[in-house]
């Protein structure tokens, strides 16, 4: 792959050169669909689209179930990088989103899980659907089989800083027999989002708040998937399993949005003459928080830990991400990991895993969701909780650790 490739759009079921490109870190030049296009293009579809033939629900997921075992094991040909296998697949995502070969097997095995999942209650549905997806995980390409298996036209508009998984999955369509006139590959410029929106009948978009900003992004038919600033709450008194917070919080990368990044310590309820208890009760939860450390210091960055394996970073993202976090743990904070924010391994770059200790809630690293692991642990009290709680998509109680009988936890 070079950076004279060029990676194309899709639309009216060929594919198209487009005259404005941008490189994707680590892969080819990526055309890009200007906003007159989107709107040309969309007008054409609804014309033609009486006239195109979509096969059955069980031929649907006939299909899609063999594009997506051709998507994990297969050779797929992918429009202006040839033919690519599955080793040639994991090696692409590791030179352009930092992806360990564990992480694109897994990934890829999830997918077929959801798939599924989607096919018990993905109802039938028409007219065309937009699918905007993120970088920082390939599995937000079940929002394409979601589409697709409903019967409507399916839109992607990739990441452009990773298009080619999803140019992968349009592949394993095409070879597949999956009818190219219901499919579209439109990357595009954040600013060209609220025309594709516009567009279309309905938009499953994932990111954050912010990304489908624009006169559309009321759109009743606006599914955004944003942040899910998951968290876990510690019962007060409780002994938690070090293991199992801190693979809450590390694995997949750190990437999924159901990944911890807040641990609540719930204390209990203070007293004048329970300051002494409360004193304990704190010294406990910090040493809680520090086997959690502890944990996450241990796993390998490279090689990859077998457990839990991490992602790389282009250096600039990576010393750019480890600011963003330097620069806003300010007082009230600090550090509760040994290793540096920023690891340089084996010629890749790493951000380790990493738990910060706050003071209260309202510090401004509690609910930041950033893709890679970190959490923020913070004790407080239920309503404390109860704020953190309401900005979380994801709640998930901890898993207690299992005490000896006659041992006081």
């Amino acid at each position: 792959m070079t950076g004279e490739t060029v990676l194309p759009l899709l639309r009216a079921g060929r594919w198209y050169r487009s005259m404005d490109t941008v490189p994707v870190p680590g892969g080819p030049l990526l055309s890009l669909a200007p906003e007159i296009m989107v709107r040309d293009d969309g007008a054409r579809l609804r014309k033609r689209r009486a006239a195109t033939a979509v096969p059955s629900r069980a031929r649907r997921l006939e299909l899609l179930r063999e594009a997506v075992a051709l998507f994990r094991h297969g050779r797929v040909p992918v429009e202006s990088l040839g033919v690519q296998d599955a080793d040639g697949f994991a090696e692409a995502m590791r030179a352009t989103a930092g992806l360990p070969p564990a992480l694109v097997r897994r990934w890829s095995g999830m997918l077929a899980e959801r798939l599924e999942e989607l096919a018990a209650d993905t109802p039938d549905s028409e007219g065309l659907t937009l699918v905007s997806l993120p970088a920082n995980t390939f599995t937000c390409l079940e929002g394409v089989l979601e589409a697709a298996l409903s019967g409507a036209a399916v839109w992607i508009r990739p990441s452009r800083r990773e298009p080619l998984s999803s140019a992968r999955l349009v592949g394993a369509l095409l070879s597949v027999g999956w009818p190219p006139g219901t499919l579209g590959y439109y990357p595009s410029a954040p600013r060209t989002l609220p025309a594709l929106i516009r567009a279309t009948d309905r938009q499953i978009v994932y990111g954050g708040d912010g990304l489908a900003a624009g006169p559309a992004a009321g759109a009743p038919s606006l599914d955004l998937r944003g942040p899910g600033r998951a968290c876990v709450v510690v019962d007060a008194g409780k002994p938690v399993d070090p293991e199992d917070l801190a693979a809450r919080i590390a694995r997949d990368a750190g990437r999924f949005c159901t990944c911890a990044c807040t641990v609540v310590f719930l204390r209990e309820a203070e007293t004048p003459r329970e300051n002494e208890t409360s004193r304990e009760a704190h010294a406990t939860r910090e040493a809680d928080a520090r086997r959690v450390a502890e944990v996450l210091d241990g796993i390998s960055l490279d090689p990859p830990d077998p457990r839990w394996p991490q992602a790389s970073w282009a250096e600039a993202d990576a010393a750019r991400m480890a600011a963003f976090v330097s620069d806003r743990l300010g007082p009230g904070g600090r550090v509760l990991t040994r290793r540096p924010l920023l690891v340089r391994s084996g010629g890749a770059t790493f951000l380790a895993p990493t738990l910060v200790h706050v003071e209260d809630v309202g510090h401004p690293l509690v609910g930041c969701e950033l893709p890679f692991p970190l959490a923020v642990a913070v004790s407080t009290d239920e309503a404390g909780a109860r704020g953190v709680a309401a900005g979380s998509r994801f709640v998930h109680p901890a898993r207690f650790a299992t005490v000896p009988e006659g041992v006081s936890s």
